[in-house]
């Protein structure tokens, strides 16, 4: 049998929205007539685990601190809430560290998820944008106020390193009123202590009330991870449970699709064009702020370094007598001897053309015409970066008019001492 986390046993890759579609709709092809649903989850870097946010950096030791404490130091913000998967459905919103793993029905929520910019990572001899995944589960959905799903969430708030046999948690449960006696001497019984067990070892797919609007949008569903072991040292109601973490990939189907690094970028802007993006995603101003600046980071334009005005600078200076043709060969001489140290000679040659393009009459006095060069010469270096031997384009342009105005500056005091 093949690896199960393997990059390429069952990877689909997915280039474009549209092939997305395309494979999104055989999967439904292939599921129809089955009374389970399809969910999907979207990471943006290929090689993470499948876990909830307490699985990760031993956090699990302090879940049930994490679960009680807030609502110990503000109350008046969970007052509506009396349910405890609703309160922990609520710390996930706010970035708590819970045991639950948010899923979507929509697979093109999961796709802009898989999409998401992560940043360089270094893979053996370069850096590069980590690939996405998409992965998807089959499940028979759950109620939040289901019998499994309370005793599951509860268990979460016990501090499992102490009254931890099975006797002790369920009289916990019954006074707590989350079972009833009955289950409490059901369960204690040892030909049914198994069917408790089952029920702390298994995952519910539960669908909350779509109390935020974030929830909404993404169409979330909730992976209620419910990882407990239970060491049988002594039957009859003396085992000991404990909390436990795991990597949720075998909860997935063997398939899952991939996004390559250098594709994200093209499907984030395909997605934008259905809707999919972070301001419809996430209804706070935050995040519709970041939309906003996203959408018009393309259509930035150069804009000009501040220099100083001063009043009589052309009374300080003359022009009158500056060489232009002298001035013009030797910055194009001292810009090709720079980019020749750092750049190929294509690359060099290119760069040049531009300076001479550029390079016209009284051009050192027009700030537009600096502007332009400069505009022209980034446009081409950020067009150009893999031809530019790893040199940031931002210094190269920086060192060319570095270069120029050092001329200027020198040519116009030669200029003044020769009046």
């Amino acid at each position: 049998m093949k690896n199960k986390h393997s990059n390429t046993d069952y990877g689909i890759e997915i280039t474009s929205v549209g092939s997305f579609i395309e494979k999104i709709k055989e999967l439904k092809d292939e599921d129809a007539g089955t009374s389970t649903e399809i969910y999907f989850r979207g990471q943006e870097v290929e090689f993470w685990g499948i876990e909830p946010s307490i699985f990760r950096n031993d956090m699990l030791s302090v879940e049930h601190k994490l679960m009680q404490i807030p609502l110990q130091k503000n109350p008046f913000d969970f007052k509506d809430l009396s349910d405890s998967f609703d309160i922990m459905t609520k710390y996930q919103h706010y970035g708590m560290c819970t045991r639950l793993l948010d899923l979507t029905t929509n697979p093109l929520v999961a796709l802009y998820f898989a999409c998401k910019p992560h940043g360089k990572i270094k893979y053996q001899d370069e850096e590069k944008e980590p690939g996405g995944v998409v992965y998807f589960a089959k499940y028979y959905p759950t109620q939040a106020n289901d019998i499994n799903v309370r005793i599951v969430t509860s268990l979460a708030k016990y501090d499992l390193s102490r009254e931890n046999s099975i006797k002790e948690v369920l009289d916990k449960l019954v006074n707590e009123k989350v079972i009833s006696n009955d289950n409490r001497k059901r369960w204690l019984d040892k030909i049914n202590i198994k069917e408790f067990v089952d029920i702390i070892q298994h995952n519910y797919l539960v669908i909350p009330t779509y109390s935020n609007e974030r929830l909404k949008k993404q169409s979330g569903v909730l992976l209620l991870v419910s990882s407990f072991n239970v060491e049988n040292n002594d039957i009859g109601g003396k085992e000991i449970i404990t909390k436990a973490k795991k990597d949720l990939r075998s909860e997935f189907e063997d398939n899952y699709f991939y996004i390559l690094g250098e594709n994200k970028e093209h499907i984030i802007k395909e997605l934008d064009l259905l809707g999919i993006n972070e301001a419809t995603l996430f209804p706070e101003l935050e995040h519709q702020l970041n939309y906003i600046k996203f959408i018009h980071q393309d259509q930035t334009q150069f804009v000009t370094d501040f220099h100083q005005y001063e009043e009589n600078y052309k009374k300080i200076i003359s022009y009158e007598n500056v060489n232009e043709e002298i001035l013009n060969k030797e910055f194009i001489n001292e810009i090709e001897k720079f980019l020749s140290t750092c750049l190929d000679k294509n690359v060099c040659e290119s760069i040049l053309e531009i300076v001479k393009n550029n390079l016209v009459v009284d051009w050192y006095k027009r700030e537009v015409m600096r502007s332009r060069l400069r505009r022209n010469i980034s446009t081409y270096c950020l067009s150009n970066k893999k031809l530019l031997n790893g040199n940031n384009p931002e210094f190269l342009v920086g060192r060319i008019m570095y270069i120029m105005n050092e001329l200027i500056k020198k040519h116009m005091i030669s200029n003044k001492e020769g009046e």
